[in-house]
């Protein structure tokens, strides 16, 4: 198969599941069962969206990137299916965090090897603010930050996945 043909379909893998990311950052009618799903399949989407987004920089982003990327592959390992407490720990608690910090670090090498778009980092940056700033202020705000996290870090795989897709 062609580069550019895998490259648009991990580009569409990062806008859907940054769209599903984004939908289910919000209060959805469906069952635990069914969000389950739903939150398996963005992960499965957002792992083949990321392959996609790295692959096309990997040449420009250096050992910071890689090393970005590499956490951020083994967290989305690690928060996928349902959340277990089999470590003593929540495993999607502790994923999602070092998700985070990989991207921040993903998103540092991204800008410093002058990457284009920007959204995408930027976004993510704007996910780990949200968390931290919302979470630093009073209540009702804290319980915002979350949503928001999830909205902003959805938003930077669509922008990435879009860039992806447009690629020749």
């Amino acid at each position: 198969m062609k580069t550019q043909i895998l490259t648009r379909l991990a580009g569409l893998a990062a806008i859907l599941g940054g769209l599903g990311r984004i939908a289910s950052a919000l209060p959805l009618p469906i069952d635990r069962t069914a969000l389950e799903a739903l939150w398996t399949g963005i992960d499965i989407l957002l792992t083949l969206g990321l392959i996609g987004i790295y692959l096309v920089r990997a040449e420009k982003l250096g050992l910071l990137g890689l090393a970005g990327f590499v956490l951020a592959m083994a967290s989305l390992s690690f928060i996928g299916g349902p959340d277990a407490d089999v470590f003593g720990f929540s495993t999607y608690e502790q994923g999602a965090a070092a998700l985070a910090i990989s991207l921040v670090g993903l998103s540092i090498a991204w800008l410093r090897s002058g990457q284009r778009p920007l959204s995408p980092p930027f976004l993510w940056f704007g996910s780990v603010l949200a968390v931290g700033a919302l979470g630093a202020l009073p209540a009702p705000l804290p319980a915002f930050g979350f949503p928001l996290a999830g909205v902003l870090f959805g938003a930077a795989f669509v922008m990435a996945g879009i860039d992806l897709a447009r690629r020749e």
